[in-house]
């Protein structure tokens, strides 16, 4: 029996079997780089241990020499290997003596093969026998050493050098899992390295006649780096129990809090959710589940919002919340909200995108009730506002009416006449259709103001919406000798909103500020409203007044509902026009003037032509100079 096989092809075949297991474990995680840098070195160092049992083999100089040849292949790969895996596995060592390391290694290989008979020697004029485990085995006889021996003693040095510095650098960090490290690991490969590259440089250099021993003292190596390894390897299960415990956990709590935890795959095309998450969409629990399982049930109008809020989290790396209807085969219609982010793992490339998702469909159905009550507490506002200008609405339509009658007794006493004038007949029929034009305006805006409807948001000419507010108060300003006066910032500043809505907003607002300078004399009773643009993307609207300004313990509390400083107020005016304004996007805000009166603001969006209502892509020019007329007229 030899002993020598035995033992060298049991080093092989351990080697062999830890280079599969960590190749493995690789390809299952390809973030594990040390383990594919350890079974480099494992497979290396099996493929040492068999070319070292054919050199002890062989039979003649010459094939003793052409197995000294390969025997630098795979002596590169558990060098090289082994420098890799500490400066992966313990994090330490010196990255420029790696790459030199690395390429005198490279140097040596590449030389080996274009020189006779290999790199270590010149000349291989014979072998000798020696005896080892009782049988006798092969070793170089006489032979002339390579001058180039040199570069791979210096690598080998260097070797030793760079793993005393990684294992001290780490053992310099303090802790005790670093020293561990640094004592097993580093120890044991420095160990090797000085048992094998002293023994090996002996043999080339002629100093010592015996066989290069690698494996051997690779084998203490081998189980000492295996053991760590194995350390991490168990305690890489245990942290994934506690994981898989920690999941269940959050999943628990998760659904008694009503969530939903869902993940996206991107790159490997996988979707995984909860039962919760699933159950949202009316999905079971069986089989895998793919993106496109849940966009037929997506509402069609809220996939192109879903996509964007996608998009979003990706190019911004932050998180995204995205609201969107579901539909169910069998189910009522379901309003869900989702919030997640995207994250990107940098070794692997992989995509993926981590969220929750929860139902929200009470409080949709709260917050239409809420728009509801809304509508009719503004619809009662208005009726409010009506009634207070029913003499202004009276005096209003009393003009035209008049007109109109005297202008039909005129046509008529006109027309008994012997000769009937015909243009100033005409004239007057032009008279009479202007006024009942006149009184229909009237009877059309305040039809309006009495209909109880939703918010129609579209592009509002801000000349227009004044003229239409001023057209209404007019009459009552000039009765109670307020200057009520309106401008415009630009010609063609459009805002986006409700006609009748901001309507109201406005005369609460502009009736509020007459009220407030009631009090003053004739001459201080003045109302400014001043529209302008605020910015790119919003347009404020001012209403001054020169009253007396509002006290500075009523102005946290002026716009709460049911607060008034009138005698007969109900307190709801201002709490409306808050909540119509902020309907719209955009906020209700108040300050005293440095000198007198007070100042409200109302601040808008302005409408481009990606607005978010979809109502209108553009506002003609002609709409915008029927504007401009109405104001000028």
């Amino acid at each position: 029996m030899s002993y020598v096989t035995i033992v060298w092809s049991v080093i092989a075949a351990g080697a062999l079997v830890l280079g599969a297991l960590h190749t493995l474990v690789w390809l299952l995680d390809r973030r594990a780089l040390a383990n594919l840098a350890f079974a480099s070195v494992a497979f290396g160092a099996a493929g040492v241990t068999a070319l070292e049992l054919a050199m002890m083999n062989a039979s003649s100089a010459a094939e003793w020499g052409h197995w000294v040849r390969w025997y630098q292949l795979p002596n590169f790969f558990l060098i090289v290997g082994t420098v890799v895996f500490i400066k992966l596995y313990l994090g330490t060592g010196r990255a420029w003596l790696m790459w030199t390391l690395i390429a005198l290694r490279v140097t040596i290989l590449l030389s080996n093969f274009a020189v006779e008979p290999n790199f270590n020697f010149e000349r291989i004029d014979s072998i000798a026998q020696v005896s080892l485990f009782g049988e006798q085995i092969s070793i170089v006889g006489d032979a002339t050493t390579a001058p180039r021996q040199w570069i791979a003693t210096v690598a080998a040095l260097l070797s030793i050098v760079y793993v005393l510095d990684a294992a001290i650098s780490l053992w310099r960090t303090g802790t005790a899992d670093a020293r561990r490290k640094a004592l097993v690991v580093g120890g044991a490969i420095a160990f090797f390295f000085a048992i094998a590259i002293v023994n090996t440089q002996l043999v080339v250099w002629g100093l010592l006649k015996t066989p290069t021993l690698t494996a051997p003292p690779f084998l203490i190596t081998l189980v000492a780096m295996g053991f760590e390894m194995s350390r991490d390897t168990l305690r890489a299960s245990r942290l994934a129990r506690e994981l898989h415990e920690s999941e269940r956990a959050l999943q628990l709590a998760a659904s008694a809090a009503g969530l939903g935890l869902w993940s996206w795959d991107v790159t490997r095309r996988r979707l995984w959710a909860t039962h919760r998450a699933r159950s949202l969409f009316g999905l079971d629990d069986t089989g895998p589940l793919e993106p496109r399982d849940l966009l037929p049930r997506i509402s069609t109008e809220d996939v192109a919002r879903v996509s964007k809020a996608l998009h979003a989290a990706e190019a911004t790396g932050m998180e995204q919340e995205v609201e969107f209807c579901v539909h169910a085969p069998g189910d009522a219609p379901r309003w869900l909200v989702a919030r997640g982010r995207w994250e990107r793992d940098t070794p692997s490339g992989r995509k993926l995108i981590r969220g929750v998702l929860r139902e929200v469909t009470d409080q949709h159905r709260t917050q239409e009730e809420l728009e509801e009550l809304r509508r009719e507490l503004a619809h009662a506002g208005r009726l409010s506002t009506l009634g207070q200008l029913t003499s202004t609405l009276a005096h209003e339509l009393r003009q035209p009416l008049t007109a109109m009658l005297s202008n039909a007794q005129a046509a008529r006493l006109l027309l008994r006449m012997p000769h009937v004038d015909r243009t100033e007949l005409t004239a007057i029929l032009e008279d009479i259709q202007r006024d009942n034009s006149r009184a229909a305006e009237v009877i059309d805006r305040l039809q309006a103001m009495l209909k109880r409807r939703p918010m129609d948001i579209q592009a509002l000419p801000i000349e227009a919406l004044l003229h239409d507010v001023s057209s209404i108060l007019r009459n009552d300003a000039v009765r109670r000798g307020v200057a009520l006066e309106t401008s415009v910032e630009a010609a063609t500043l459009v805002a986006e909103g409700d006609r009748v809505h901001l309507s109201q907003v406005l005369i609460n607002l502009i009736m509020n500020a007459m009220d407030a300078v009631a009090p003053m004399p004739p001459s201080r009773r003045r109302v400014a409203v001043h529209a302008r643009r605020a910015d790119a993307e919003w347009i404020e609207i001012a209403i001054t007044d020169s009253g007396a300004g509002i006290p500075t313990d009523v102005l946290p509390t002026i716009f709460d509902p049911f607060f008034t400083t009138k005698p007969a107020g109900m307190g709801m005016g201002l709490a409306i026009s808050r909540t119509i304004v902020e309907a719209h996007r955009g906020r209700l805000t108040v300050e005293n003037n440095p000198t007198d009166g007070a100042t409200f603001r109302v601040v808008i969006p302005r409408f481009t032509a990606g607005s978010s209502s979809g109502q209108l892509d553009r506002l003609s020019g002609e709409t915008i100079e029927r504007g401009r007329q109405a104001v000028r007229t």
